[in-house]
C-alpha cells in the first residue's frame, strides 16, 4: 500500500507533462510485482431456496432479465442450498475444501453459532476459467451446504473458507450477509372427494376419499417451488360424493364438461365454507376415476381439484388459483390468452416449445436437483421438465393469500431496514422486539351476512341454473365478469331491489388444455352472489334486460326438525325432518362451527336426503355446533345440534424421503414430515423423533443426516414422542452406491 501511494503522489507531481507520465507507468509496470499463478479464490457465493441469481450478466443477455447476485428474497422456515464457487489461478487446483459458519450479531458483534452440513461433493478441483453453464449447471462444481430450515430465520452472516489442506497458498476467505425475515404460509382448505361410480370398464366402484395425509403428501411438491415455510396450513371441508367419470374432451381449451360439473358442486362447498379469501380450496380425488385427458382442473374462479399424489397439477392448479394464466410454453393452439407478460429470458426461449424458461437455476434443497433455465420451464407452462420460474416465484413474495409476516431469528434483532413503517429512526428499538410477527397486510375477513348464491353453467349464452341457496356467507368476486349479464332480486312490483355481476367461474385444464376461453364465447360455471332483501319475490338472470333465467318465491316456507347428530363406527351421522314446497328443488348442506357460530367449515353439500353421513376425522377434535341449512333460494330454514368429537391419534406424514423413492448413500438427506393433533394444532417440533432403520437420528419436522455407506433398502419412521400422544408413520426407500453389496430389510421384522 505505501509502494501505490508512492506512486500516485510522483503521478501527482508531474501530471502536466504527460510524456513523463507515460514513461514513468511503464517503468512502474516492469517493476511491479507479478501475481502468483498458484492461488484459489472464492468466485461467488450463492443462497438459494429454489431460484436465484448468480452472474446473470453472463447468460441473460436482456439486461430487464438481470439481477444482483442472490437478490431473490429468502424467506423462514424454508431450508436453503449454499453453493461456493471457486476458481484457481493458471493452473487447476484439486482437493480444495470448505467450511460454511452461521455468524449471529451479539451485542453489535458477528459472533459464531453453527457449522453448516456439507453436502456432495465433499471437495472439488478449481479451475483457472471454469465455463459459466457447465459449473452452475451441476452440484458436482460447486462446494454445497444446508441451511436447515429451523435456522432461516432473522438476519445472519456467512463466513467461509476454502481451502487445500497442507497447502497454504491455496486458501481463501469471504462472507456474505442473508436474512429471511419474511415468512409465508400456504393455507388450503381440502374437500375430499369419494367416488361412488362406473370404473373404466363399467363396474360400480366406491374409491374412499383422500385424507389429510394425502393432501400434505401432494402438497410437497408446491412447498418445495413456492417461497413458503415448510409447514402448510391444512384443514378440511367436509367430504363430497361424487359419481362421475372424470371423461369427455377438451373442447375449445375449456375443461370437459364432468370437470365443470365437479367444479359447480366444489364452488357450492366453498360458498357453504363461508368463501375464505385467504386459503386455497382444492378438491382432492381418489386415484381409480376414469379420467379423460385433463389431470387436473380450476384456478381462476374459485376452487381447483387434482389427483392424490400428482404434485405437479396441484402446484399448477394452484398457481392458477392465485391468477397465474399459463406460461407461453407446450401450449395447444387453441390456447389463446397465455401470458404476455411472461419474460423472454434470452438466450433460452426460442420457438413455441422453447419459450417459458425459468430464466434462472432453479435448485431443490430437497432432492439435490439442479434446473437449467436451458433445458426447465416454468410450472404453470404444459412442457417436460418443470420447475417454478423467475417471474411467478417473485409474484409470490408479500402475496396477501399467503400471510406474510416478520419473524426475527434473534431477540437481540433490530428490524429489517426494508420494513420502514416498524422502525423509529429517532432510536434503537426495545431489544423485544415490537415487529416481531405483525403482518404485513391486514387480513381481516369480511363479517358473514345473508346472500343468495346462485350457481350453474353457461354454454353458447345459454344459461342453466342448477342451485340456488340462500346462505350466511362472503361475496366472491374472484370469477370473470360477463359482459352484460346480471343476477337481480325484485320485489312484488317488479322494481328491482338487489343487483349482482354475474361471474365466469374460468377454469383452467392441466395436462393438454386451457380453460380461460380458448374461444371469447363464455363457457363452464357461473355464479352470482347477491345480498338478501325480505322483500325480494322474483330471481332473473338477464343480459341486456333480456330475462334468461327467472324464479319466484314459492307460497309455503321451508321448516326444519328434529336435528340428531351421533358418532357410530368413526362415522358422524346427522338426521333432520324438511317439511317445504314441491314447486323447486330444494338444497341441503351441512357445516361446523369450532366457536359458536363465528365461523363455519363445510360438512356435506349434494344431500338427496334428510341425511349426512361423514368420517369424524372431517371434524377437529373437540365441542363443536352443527348446522343444517335447507333452501330454495328464497326461504331458507336452519336447524342445529351439538357434538363432542372425542380426540384422536395426531395425523403425522413424511414428505421426504418418498415411499419407493431411491437416493444416493453419499448425499446428507432432508427427513421432513409434519405432524398435527386431532385438534388440527400443529405439533411442536420437540415432539417429533425420527429413526432411521430403528436407530434415533434427530427430532423435529425435519431432519439432516447422511445414510450408511451400503446399499439396499432402509425404513424412515417419524414418531410423536411427547406431549402425551402416540403415533408414527414410516416409509421405504432405496439407497445405491456402486460396487457396494445390496440389503434389503426384512420388513416382517422391522414391523
Amino acid at each position: 500500500m505505501k509502494f501505490e501511494k508512492a506512486v500516485s503522489e510522483i503521478i501527482k507531481a508531474i501530471e502536466k507533462n504527460p510524456t513523463r507520465k507515460a514513461l514513468l507507468k511503464d517503468a512502474i509496470d516492469a517493476l511491479t510485482p507479478v501475481p502468483s499463478v498458484f492461488y484459489i479464490n472464492i468466485n461467488g457465493v450463492e443462497v438459494t431456496q429454489a431460484i436465484q441469481y448468480r452472474h446473470s450478466s453472463e447468460h441473460l443477455s436482456d439486461p430487464a432479465d438481470q439481477g444482483p447476485d442472490n437478490s431473490v428474497k429468502l424467506v423462514a422456515d424454508k431450508p436453503a442450498y449454499v453453493r461456493v464457487y471457486v476458481q484457481s489461478g493458471l493452473v487447476r487446483v484439486n482437493n480444495v475444501r470448505g467450511v460454511v459458519t452461521i455468524q449471529k450479531r451479539r451485542y453489535g458483534v458477528w459472533v459464531d453459532t453453527v457449522t453448516l452440513e456439507q453436502q456432495w461433493p465433499f471437495s472439488i478441483a478449481a479451475l483457472p476459467n471454469p465455463n459459466y453453464a457447465t459449473e452452475r449447471r451441476s452440484l458436482a462444481n460447486s462446494l454445497n451446504f444446508i441451511i436447515p430450515s429451523s435456522l432461516m430465520r432473522g438476519r445472519m452472516r456467512l463466513k467461509i473458507h476454502v481451502e487445500v489442506p497442507g497447502e497454504a497458498r491455496y486458501s481463501a476467505d469471504t462472507d456474505v450477509d442473508i436474512d429471511a425475515y419474511l415468512k409465508q404460509t400456504l393455507h388450503v382448505r381440502g374437500i375430499p372427494v369419494q367416488y361412488l361410480g362406473p370404473d373404466a370398464a363399467g363396474n360400480q366402484v366406491r374409491l374412499s376419499a383422500p385424507a389429510v395425509a394425502d393432501f400434505q403428501r401432494t402438497l410437497a411438491t408446491t412447498l418445495l417451488m413456492f417461497p413458503v415455510s415448510q409447514t402448510p396450513e391444512i384443514s378440511l371441508a367436509g367430504t363430497f360424493t361424487f359419481s362421475e367419470p372424470l371423461t369427455g374432451a377438451i373442447s375449445n381449451g375449456a375443461c370437459p364438461t364432468s370437470w365443470n360439473n365437479l367444479l359447480f358442486w366444489l364452488g357450492i362447498a366453498k360458498a357453504v365454507d363461508g368463501n375464505r379469501s385467504n386459503m386455497v380450496y382444492y378438491g382432492l380425488l381418489p386415484n381409480g376415476i376414469p379420467v379423460g385427458n385433463a389431470a387436473g382442473c380450476g384456478g381462476g374462479g374459485g376452487t381447483a381439484a387434482g389427483f392424490v399424489n400428482d404434485g405437479v397439477t396441484m402446484a399448477h392448479e394452484i398457481g392458477h388459483y392465485f391468477n397465474f394464466p399459463h406460461a407461453p410454453g407446450c401450449l395447444p393452439p387453441d390456447d389463446l390468452t397465455f401470458d404476455t407478460n411472461y419474460p423472454a429470458y434470452e438466450p433460452y426461449n426460442t420457438g413455441a416449445s422453447g419459450m417459458a424458461s425459468i430464466g434462472e437455476y432453479g435448485t431443490d434443497p430437497t432432492t439435490a436437483t439442479i434446473y437449467s433455465p436451458n433445458f426447465s420451464r416454468d410450472i404453470m407452462s404444459y412442457c417436460g421438465s418443470r420447475w417454478i420460474s423467475l417471474y411467478h416465484y417473485q409474484a409470490l413474495m408479500e402475496h396477501p393469500m399467503l400471510h406474510p409476516k416478520i419473524v426475527s431469528g434473534d431477540r437481540e434483532e433490530l428490524p429489517p431496514y426494508v420494513y420502514e413503517k416498524f422502525r423509529d429512526p429517532r432510536r434503537i428499538p426495545d431489544p423485544t422486539p415490537p415487529w416481531e410477527g405483525i403482518r404485513i397486510f391486514d387480513q381481516k375477513e369480511a363479517e358473514l351476512q345473508r346472500y343468495i348464491v346462485v350457481t350453474g353453467f353457461i354454454q353458447h349464452d345459454q344459461v342453466e341454473i342448477k342451485s340456488v341457496l340462500k346462505i350466511e356467507t362472503r361475496q366472491n368476486f374472484s370469477g370473470r365478469r360477463l359482459e352484460g349479464f346480471t343476477a337481480e332480486l325484485l320485489n312484488a312490483n317488479n322494481q328491482l331491489v338487489q343487483r349482482s355481476p354475474l361471474l365466469n367461474l374460468v377454469t383452467h385444464a392441466c395436462g393438454c388444455g386451457y380453460g380461460g376461453q380458448g374461444s371469447h364465447e363464455p363457457s363452464g360455471v357461473i355464479q352470482a352472489i347477491l345480498p338478501d332483501s325480505a322483500e325480494g319475490t322474483t330471481l332473473c338472470i338477464r343480459r341486456n334486460n333480456e330475462d334468461l333465467w327467472i324464479r319466484r318465491a314459492p307460497d309455503r316456507n321451508i321448516t326444519i326438525e328434529e336435528v340428531t347428530s351421533w358418532i357410530e363406527e368413526n362415522q358422524l351421522n346427522i338426521t333432520w325432518v324438511t317439511s317445504a314446497s314441491d314447486q323447486y328443488p330444494i338444497e341441503r348442506v351441512v357445516r361446523y362451527s369450532s366457536n359458536n357460530g363465528h365461523d363455519w367449515q363445510t360438512l356435506a353439500v349434494n344431500l338427496p336426503e334428510d341425511r349426512a353421513v361423514v368420517p369424524v376425522t372431517s371434524l377437529k377434535a373437540g365441542y363443536h355446533l352443527i348446522e343444517v341449512i335447507v333452501s330454495d333460494g328464497f326461504n331458507s330454514a336452519t336447524g342445529r345440534t351439538a357434538i363432542d368429537i372425542p380426540s384422536g391419534e395426531p395425523i403425522i406424514t413424511i414428505l421426504w424421503p418418498a415411499e419407493g423413492s431411491t437416493l444416493q448413500t453419499d448425499l446428507v438427506v432432508r427427513f421432513w414430515g409434519t405432524a398435527q393433533g386431532s385438534n388440527g394444532e400443529s405439533i411442536a417440533d420437540s415432539n417429533l423423533c425420527w429413526e432411521l432403520d430403528g436407530s434415533p437420528i434427530g427430532n423435529g419436522s425435519e431432519c439432516w443426516k447422511g445414510l450408511p455407506e451400503w446399499e439396499g433398502e432402509h425404513r424412515a419412521t417419524l414418531k410423536v414422542c411427547g406431549c402425551g400422544q402416540q403415533a408414527e408413520t414410516s416409509v421405504i426407500f432405496m439407497a445405491t452406491c456402486t460396487g457396494q453389496r445390496p440389503y434389503m430389510i426384512n420388513r416382517e421384522l422391522q414391523g
